[in-house]
């Protein structure tokens, strides 16, 4: 029976066609869906061409004067590699056979391929483009190719797509009606324009992308396996694949304790009584959303694998806010996994820094994004493509995609294809210097340096040992950047665009923007060595920033933890520092100083139920230090900490003079111990009727309740302020003082 693959216009195939379309669960000669007329085939590499057929069959392949043959193994599958070539010479007509079974794929062109992939920025179409009528209209080019894979999730691996818009020509109807009408996507469309014009040789993208998911979905089990900072993903994934040594062990012990268990329930029907709890296993897995890790590689990259390419683009991120430095081993994850599945440790991954725009609160989240997509760098075989003066902050998902897609093939032409005079970066962090009240920022990438507006560069920062940040003056020398602020008479640190609605103005030669960046190191107890000179002799016992960090999993979030060196000191005072900087650069501290209520170092950080810190007590010898007006300071008559992880009542517990039965403040009473409680961590001034500072809800990061002084709201002691999120930053201090020291 001879059967050829007809002619279809790609643009009017339907998800239901597809699926109709030749898979791996029909008979006979059939090859991925991937494979279409007018596809592109990688030109100076091996080209893998693979189907199914009849066990046993031998599959002949015809291409471009190449023959190459197969034999189907018992599995049903067979794969011929076509031997490299280089583009030109016109269509080509791909011939398979299996004895009478046929197949004629034509006008395939040799050229560079490219795979796209992210989310919404990465999906947005040409048709939502603001100029999209003009982009339609000078889109027709032959020599640009594309493919879109249909947005699916699968807890498994797929051999076959469940939808897709096959290969097209790049026309105005074909890049406006592809995918259901959605539309091809506009930073794919503009990367290919931008590199075919560039190379001369055809150019073909396949997108898979689907807005709003999350980096994890995207990436294989392999990818997190050579990242042990994902160990815990890692670990998720094993546990839900059948097939797994973890989850096969788990499934023989809950087989064992089944066998015990039927007599046992025999017994209980037998005595009237309930039987022992059911062992429990994993009956389906828990990978079963379009969120959870390999999801939608298993379904919308794996049965492209190991169609030849040169690389991938990449637009995410968005979704993954928040996440910080884990973010970057995610990228890791992600590109050593797709490398690792197509046996290729050089496949390009070019990526785009994500755009600023107001997410409304934590306005730091975004520059932590993109500091770790910075650090992506790292890894061989990469570029970021920084968009930062084409953004709109009142739109996540800008216009201006034409800008995003050059840039991306800027990286690809000088980092690829070796173009000689083809700049693709922006100017780049190197080191600074410090000398007096001047700091020096040195750059990479730049032969010269300027504004795009013609100003003075800004969204500079620097701060001196408190580590309050303060606007820099910022003056050009060639490729430095020279930055002072008369708060800072001697800078350690320095930042640059840090904040998610940062638009900086910097560029280089070729016009290219400056990347966001923090550099140098600000002590932790810096801020107090500079207030408060009276703590010398202090040591640090525990750091943290109350308006980030917090309580996960039981256990408190420190930056520092000093208690191994401390415990079992003889410990002479106690001090607790804290500071809150607001999101104008304004700082507000207090510290406070007062004999040991307790000499067990586990007890004086932020209380968990775990550690059992339950104090509600009066404490000798307060001395108070503040730069908050109004808060009384020196030594105080009456202080008293309250300390505890379980929740609380407003009414009085100690009968402290002045203290309120109805709201919290100074004098509470601790419900019984719970393992997540609300939690309280405050200092009073009795005497004063002042909560001189609380941390309270510690489990909540940037909703808890952080203060100094008393609230002016409903709450005297902060409870239920959820204030942290209010502020840029914090930092609260657990000091000690060890006898003889």
């Amino acid at each position: 029976m001879m059967r050829m693959r007809q002619f279809v216009r790609p643009w009017m195939v339907t998800c239901a066609m597809l699926l109709a379309l030749p898979c791996a669960f029909a008979e006979g000669l059939r090859l991925p869906s991937i494979f279409a007329d007018h596809a592109v085939f990688q030109q100076k590499a091996d080209v893998p061409i693979w189907g199914w057929g009849t066990p046993g069959a031998q599959v002949t392949v015809t291409f471009m004067k190449q023959e190459r043959h197969a034999t189907v193994n018992e599995n049903g599958r067979w794969r011929v590699d076509l031997k490299p070539m280089k583009a030109g010479g016109g269509p080509g007509e791909l011939t398979v056979t299996s004895g009478t079974e046929k197949i004629v794929l034509s006008d395939i062109l040799l050229g560079e391929v490219w795979l796209a992939s992210g989310q919404s920025n990465m999906q947005f179409s040409v048709k939502s483009l603001n100029n999209w009528e003009q982009a339609l209209a000078d889109s027709a080019n032959d020599n640009i190719r594309f493919a879109m894979i249909f947005r699916e999730f699968s807890p498994k691996p797929l051999e076959e797509f469940r939808g897709l818009t096959p290969w097209a020509a790049c026309t105005p109807e074909t890049l406006a009606t592809c995918c259901n009408n959605e539309g091809f996507s506009a930073v794919s469309y503009y990367f290919a324009k931008y590199l075919q014009e560039a190379l001369g040789v055809p150019v073909g993208v396949i997108n898979t992308s689907w807005g709003g998911t999350r980096i994890e979905p995207w990436t294989p089990p392999e990818g997190f396996a050579q990242v042990p900072a994902l160990a815990d993903i890692d670990a998720l994934i094993r546990m839900n694949t059948p097939t797994s040594p973890e989850f096969q062990d788990a499934l023989r012990r809950a087989i064992g304790d089944a066998e015990t268990w039927i007599p046992a329930a025999k017994q209980a029907l037998a005595d009237g009584a309930f039987p022992p709890a059911l062992p429990k296993v994993a009956s389906a897995s828990a990978l079963n959303t379009h969120q959870s890790p390999t999801t939608l590689y298993n379904a919308m990259v794996n049965p492209l694998v190991p169609y030849a390419n040169r690389g991938f683009i990449w637009y995410q991120g968005e979704s993954n806010r928040g996440e910080g430095m884990r973010y970057r081993d995610k990228m890791e994850a992600l590109i050593k996994g797709w490398r690792t599945r197509w046996h290729q440790d050089d496949l390009a991954c070019y990526f785009v820094q994500l755009a600023p725009f107001n997410y409304g609160s934590k306005p730091e989240a975004l520059p932590e994004i993109w500091e770790a997509q910075s650090a992506t760098l790292a890894l061989p075989h990469t570029g970021m493509a920084v968009v930062n003066d084409i953004g709109n902050v009142k739109d996540i998902h800008p216009r201006n995609k034409d800008d995003v897609g050059k840039r991306l093939a800027l990286l690809a032409l000088n980092k690829t294809y070796r173009k000689r005079g083809v700049v693709c970066e922006g100017p780049t962090f190197d080191r600074f210097k410090v000398r007096g009240n001047a700091l020096t920022v040195y750059f990479k990438h730049a032969k010269s340096l300027a504004t795009r507006d013609g100003a003075a560069p800004n969204w500079f920062a620097i701060c001196g040992a408190d580590g309050v940040y303060h606007d820099a003056t910022a003056v050009i020398r060639g490729t430095r950047v020279i930055l002072t602020a008369p708060e800072v008479a001697k800078p350690v640190a320095v930042r640059f665009a840090w904040s998610h609605v940062a638009e900086p103005n910097l560029v280089n030669e070729a016009g290219l923007p400056t990347s966001a960046f923090r550099a140098g190191t600000i002590p932790l107890d810096g801020a107090l060595t500079q207030n408060v000179p009276e703590a010398r002799g202090m040591k640090l016992l525990y750091a943290l920033d109350p308006t980030r960090a917090g309580v996960a999993d039981g256990k408190v979030v420190y930056t520092a933890d000093n208690r191994a060196n401390l415990s079992g000191k003889p410990i002479e005072r106690v001090g607790y520092y804290l500071q809150l900087v607001d999101k104008t650069g304004a700082s507000r501290w207090v510290y406070t100083e007062m004999d040991p209520f307790t000499r067990n170092v586990n007890y004086l950080g932020v209380p968990v139920a775990e550690s059992g810190c339950r104090f509600q007590q009066e404490v000798t010898n307060l001395w108070v230090k503040s730069n908050v007006e109004g808060l009384p300071t020196g030594t105080r008559a009456h202080g008293a900490i309250e300390s505890w992880s379980c929740n609380y009542g407003p009414q009085q517990a100690k009968g402290y003079a002045g203290a309120s039965n109805d709201l919290f403040d100074f004098d509470d009473t601790m419900a019984p111990q719970v393992a997540n409680g609300y939690g309280c961590l405050q200092i009073h001034d009795l005497a004063a009727g002042v909560t001189l500072l609380a941390y309270n809800n510690h489990r909540a990061g940037s909703d808890a309740d952080v203060g100094i002084g008393n609230n002016p709201g409903d709450q005297p002691d902060w409870t239920f302020s959820a204030t942290a999120k209010d502020y840029a930053s914090g930092k609260l201090l657990v000091l000690v003082k060890v006898a003889g020291k």
